[in-house]
């Protein structure tokens, strides 16, 4: 067959659909995988073989899955990384570990690897630390960072931390001294565990990753600075420089890239909830905007708080808002750090990075909200080596796209610059009725459209934006919705610092939370893992893109997309999509998983990919009742795939498209990152906030039993009902394993052993 990228791609390209059933019509919601088309024949790995069979046994899943429809009566979930006979993991670094002056952040992310030059088992690798977990966390910075920031009965200066709401903005005043006090201590310290890792590694024999512990090149930057880095370049570049100064540092980093010239991409992803978020139409911080800090969450028996918000505005001076939600470079020998403002401000889940020579650098990315877009920088300038350190400097100057998706399998992209024009927004294609746009004249966002999420109607935001710019909505242009008198430079930067909304007012597709996206090494299709089709006040998809976001079935928790740029040209402006696998339950044709996030390629180019399950709905008891919404298209039922996998997923040959289930993670964790070895021995995967519910299990004073048996009505691959009785931990104990250990983030390498 011919491959995908030099061929035109025909509609059956589109609508087939290989090994999970029979083809169910687009007029019924499916729309079928895009398929890899290469000769089956591709070469095999350490870890599947030519044909795309995996080289192991994979581990034994909760549901059925379309590679092994068993149905299990009973199920035991493990407090363990769960791997196939044969295989192993080492812990390659943990939260609070020492590694000369640095102290390794929490809530692991991303790995990246890149060699270390003249040394070819040594490697620099990057992790990121999006977020603190907020009950491991605390139970925790004692060993961690010295104190204990609550006191046994969850108490911060003498009062809850759960539930606890404090206006730092405007009335600071009224805050008890001691409490102030107490509570930038903790901001501080939890700051100081976000941002970014860079560790000095080395491979041993037998192909296990292990930090170099005395080495002097580990390094670290967090939310307001950095360790170890005391004269490194801190800049922005592209046009929103001039607005922002110096960075202050880095946080809420969760997916990144690795530069074929060497350097790493780290992407600031929920910064919203830490700092403010809205800008005016002349690019300042709005007025009036705040985020409290506060505890968040429901009464638990450790009565602990499930998150933090606010940190970022509780230090003193608080975060500039603005400095976070971008794009981050870090060259690990200059340790040089760079924001590139061309690249957009919104909450980046990840980038890709497409460099040949000849032709423009190319960024693609994800924006992982509900209603997020699916992103493209493209350079001005060429690249001429891919390996050249020069380009760094084509972040400089370009043009930021957003796709366009269309019902047909086409699609294209609108540059997000100045001249672009509005359009008039089409609230109704969305599953929530609603669309964020920029408010006007004070600035910020509106919800528009009819839904119940709507805060104003779309004829009266037309009025507003004619009002403002003084024209025709359809005369009207991206750069007339900044402050007047503005320079075009000055225009690009308040568009790319608030480019969300612009992208909606640009018409752009409102997506399904795109977790990653990942560049095939064989054809340069793009890979999209769009973790969830369901809506909220957030934001919601569009519903003739992502047919799942309105129904009932279990395909809405997710998908991976597949997309081909015309002529396989990634400067080109038109493309076609199409869908590879879908989540879900397998007699509703789903792969059997939910939530796809972040996406590898091995070296013999078969996709890996890790669940986003949202950690409170781990093991959720489903009994399928629409009242408590443990319908298959219910918020709750998502709790059927129990705790978060990593699935091995062939894009060639006969088991195309087909999940493995390889590994199970602990409780209450995310595993994110996952990162192969050059050589296809190693996998790095990082085990993000393992027991974030519960906390520590069995730690002492806390009255929560060590596990519950939970009922499960799931269905078989023909949709026959049948009962599993599910034992799962509360808490967690990993990576230690030792009853009333403190749960802790951490990198593990996963080899044969």
């Amino acid at each position: 067959m011919v491959a995908m990228g030099t061929s035109t791609l025909s509609r059956r390209s589109f609508l087939q659909y290989v090994g999970f059933g029979a083809v169910a019509g687009v007029a019924g919601g499916w729309l079928g995988p895009l398929m890899y088309e290469t000769d089956a024949a591709a070469p095999g790995s350490a870890w599947l073989d030519a044909a795309g069979a995996p080289a192991f046994d994979p581990v034994a899943y909760p549901l059925p899955l379309p590679t092994s429809p068993i149905t299990r009566a009973t199920y035991e979930v493990i407090d363990d990384l769960i791997l196939p006979p044969g295989f192993r993991y080492d812990v390659v670094a943990t939260w609070g570990d020492r590694f000369g002056p640095v102290t390794f952040g929490t809530a692991a992310d991303y790995t990246g690897l890149t060699p270390v030059d003249g040394k070819p088992d040594e490697f620099w690798m990057i992790v990121n630390h999006e977020y603190v977990s907020a009950r491991p966390w605390l139970q925790g910075a004692k060993a961690v960072h010295g104190t204990d920031f609550v006191d046994a009965e969850g108490r911060l200066a003498g009062q809850p931390l759960l539930g606890m709401s404090l206006d730092l903005a405007n009335n600071q005043a009224a805050i008890p001294a001691e409490l102030l006090k107490h509570v930038r201590s903790l901001a501080s310290a939890a700051l100081s565990d976000l941002g970014l890792s860079v560790l000095h590694v080395r491979r041993r024999a037998d192909h296990g990753i292990e930090v170099i512990p005395d080495s002097p090149n580990h390094f670290r930057f967090h939310a307001f600075g950095g360790t170890n880095v005391d004269g490194a370049d801190m800049a922005f570049s592209g046009p929103a420089r001039s607005l922002l100064g110096r960075p202050r540092g880095t946080f809420s980093n969760c997916s990144g890239a690795t530069t074929p010239w060497g350097t790493f991409l780290s992407c600031e992803e929920s910064f919203q909830d830490q700092v403010t978020e809205f800008i005016t139409p002349a690019g300042d911080a709005l007025p009036g905007d705040r985020k409290d800090f506060a505890g968040l969450g429901e009464a638990h028996p450790t009565k602990l708080p499930f998150e933090l918000e606010g940190l970022g505005t509780a230090i003193d001076p608080p975060l500039d808002g603005r400095q976070y939600g971008w794009v981050v470079e870090i060259d690990p020998v200059t340790r040089a750090f760079t924001k590139h403002t061309w690249l957009g401000r919104f909450r980046h889940e990840n980038v890709a990075i497409r460099a040949e020579a000849g032709r423009p650098l190319v960024a693609y990315m994800g924006d992982d909200r509900r209603g997020g877009h699916v992103w493209k920088f493209v350079s001005e300038g060429v690249v001429t080596d891919p390996k050249n350190k020069d380009n760094t400097g084509l972040f400089a100057r370009g043009t930021l796209y957003a796709a366009k998706l269309n019902a047909d399998f086409t699609g294209s992209w609108i540059a997000i610059t100045p001249a672009t024009r509005i359009v008039r927004p089409e609230s109704k294609i969305t599953a929530g009725d609603h669309v964020w746009l920029p408010y006007r004249p004070a600035g910020g966002h509106v919800a528009v459209g009819g839904g119940k999420a709507a805060e104003m109607s779309i004829k009266r935001w037309v009025s507003s934006i004619e009002m403002f710019t003084g024209k025709p909505l359809d005369q009207s242009t991206l750069g007339d919705l900044c402050q007047p008198g503005l320079s075009p430079e000055a225009q690009e930067a308040v568009i790319l610092m608030d480019a969300y909304v612009f992208a909606n007012a640009a018409g752009a597709t409102p997506t399904a939370r795109p977790e990653d996206i990942e560049i095939h090494p064989r054809d340069q299709s793009i890979y999209i893992a769009f973790t969830d089709s369901t809506g909220s006040g957030d934001g919601s998809p569009d519903k003739r893109i992502f047919p799942d976001s309105a129904g009932d079935n279990s395909r809405q928790y997710g998908a991976i997309y597949r997309m081909q740029e015309t002529g396989n040209d990634p400067a080109s402006t038109t493309l076609t999509w199409g869908k590879f696998v879908a989540a879900g339950e397998i007699y509703e044709h789903g792969g059997g998983f939910a939530c796809a996030d972040n996406l590898v390629f091995d070296p013999a180019a078969n996709v890996w990919m890790v669940c986003d399950i949202s950690t409170p709905r781990h093991n959720f008891p489903v009994t399928r009742k629409l009242d408590d919404k443990t319908n298959p298209g219910g918020s709750a039922f998502v709790g059927a795939f129990g705790n978060n996998a990593v699935f091995a997923i062939p894009t060639s040959g006969e088991n195309a498209g087909k999940p493995f289930c390889f590994a199970i993670g602990p409780m209450e964790c995310e595993i994110t990152g996952p990162t192969f070895t050059e050589d296809g021995q190693t996998l790095l995967v990082s085990i993000q906030h393992p027991g974030e519910l519960h906390g520590t299990r069995g730690l002492a004073g806390v009255d929560q039993p060590l596990q519950q048996t939970r009922p499960m009505l799931l269905a078989d691959a023909n949709g026959k009902a049948f009962e599993q009785q599910r034992t799962v931990p509360l808490g967690s104990n990993f990576p230690s394993k030792q009853p009333g250990a403190v749960p802790r983030a951490c990198v593990v390498a996963i080899r044969r052993g």
